[in-house]
């Protein structure tokens, strides 16, 4: 198993933790264990501490069924990062659902809110917020999972799609064919969903660069004047195609 892997090992195995301990404590439920004893009262706890358990518990059983379907190879990196970002995505709705439904958020038992919440005018506001952020995740993961597109020309190589941007061939120092890629610390400003990579990253030599990589060997390393990329296509030979290419702008770059 890979980093990835292991982490999310880890955190479907907190999750199945924490839910019996919210079941066990539900005064580690938030909002619920800062409450009033007065606003307690209005609410369901069995009902909620019941639902928090086996949503979290459920959610963690998912990531470790996902983890072991991918290390057994029967998905591949791209469904297996796709099914871990539906599944953390898809807790958060039940879990909203059955804080409403058990009085978690303090409502009196006419369904009017406290004192207390009358002071937020918003909170219809604030629905349709986390609605359109849940949407800009979504539409965020759709277009992270674009293919990228190169197109190398005779003075600048070309690359489309988020994060995109143009390389001047004038500013081309070295083009390396690689079999692997150096070893990656960080994602400071950039996209991964197991399938594709782009935007900024860090290197574990502290090097800043720019990938826009599916991950599957060969990679083109490109390294300018002032940056550092890595980028390759779909298959080896569409990568091997545009490494041609990208040299064949730069030996003409540099003969000028």
């Amino acid at each position: 198993m890979n980093t990835i892997d292991y982490i999310n090992l880890g955190t479907g195995l907190l999750l199945i933790v924490v839910g019996w301990l919210c079941y066990r404590f539900p005064n580690l439920i938030n909002p619920y264990g800062n409450m009033s004893p007065e606003r307690k009262a209005l609410v369901d706890i069995e009902g909620l501490k019941w639902s928090t358990a086996i949503i979290l518990t459920v959610t963690g059983g998912l990531l470790l069924i996902t983890v072991l379907l991918s290390y057994l190879k029967i998905i591949d990196e791209y469904m297996s990062g796709l099914l871990l970002t539906v599944i953390g995505l898809g807790m958060i709705i039940p879990l909203f659902i059955a804080m409403h439904r058990h009085n978690g958020f303090g409502r009196d038992r006419s369904g009017v809110l406290t004192p207390e919440q009358k002071k937020n005018k918003y909170s219809k506001l604030t629905w349709l917020i986390v609605g359109l952020s849940m949407v800009f995740v979504v539409v965020i993961l759709l277009l992270a999972s674009k293919p990228t597109k190169i197109v190398v020309g005779e003075e600048s190589i070309s690359i489309s799609g988020m994060y995109g941007r143009d390389i001047p061939v004038s500013e081309i120092v070295s083009v390396e064919l690689l079999e692997e890629m150096p070893a990656v610390a960080m994602r400071t400003n950039g996209s991964s969903t197991g399938r594709y990579n782009k935007g900024h990253f860090r290197l574990t030599n502290g090097e800043n660069c720019m990938l826009f990589t599916r991950n599957k060997a060969p990679y083109i390393e490109i390294r300018t004047t002032d940056n550092l990329y890595y980028i390759n296509g779909d298959t080896e030979e569409e990568t091997l195609d545009i490494f041609s290419k990208v040299k064949e702008s730069y030996g003409q770059g540099e003969r000028q």
